[in-house]
């Protein structure tokens, strides 16, 4: 009898082994992975009040003035922010520096970026529609 409940257990053992091998796959995904993207984007000039937004990407949204526009942009560049150069024109040669900074997630991947621009033109040059 002891044989038979040892070889009933590794029967039973196998058998959820295997049922949780092809489970994985089907198993749920983080919340910031099945959004798309979750970014919160940080914009401090020296001389006005910082300001923060968060955008969401698929669908299109957040806290941001123009969700849509600033996930064309990024999806351009694959949410490689550091990739991004929307505008290289010329800007005025002013000092007032612009600190932005984007934490959170594009598509599951850590997304981190920081930048200090010398002003708030070549900003928008560079990043565009992402801060706002």
């Amino acid at each position: 009898m002891p044989l038979v409940l040892t070889a009933v257990r590794r029967i039973a053992t196998l058998g959820l082994c295997a049922a949780a091998a092809l489970a994985g796959p089907f198993t749920t995904l983080p919340a910031h992975a099945a959004a798309g993207a979750d970014l919160i984007i940080t914009v401090t000039p020296r001389t006005d009040g910082a300001y923060s937004m968060r955008l969401t990407c698929d669908p299109d949204g957040g806290l941001h003035p123009y969700p849509s526009e600033a996930c064309d942009a990024l999806r351009s560049v694959d949410g490689r922010v550091y990739d991004l150069d929307l505008d290289p024109g010329p800007c005025p040669l002013i000092w007032d520096p612009v600190d932005v900074e984007v934490r959170g997630h594009w598509y599951g991947r850590p997304e981190a970026y920081y930048e200090r621009f010398p002003n708030r033109c070549a900003m928008e040059h560079r990043l565009g529609p992402v801060t706002g």
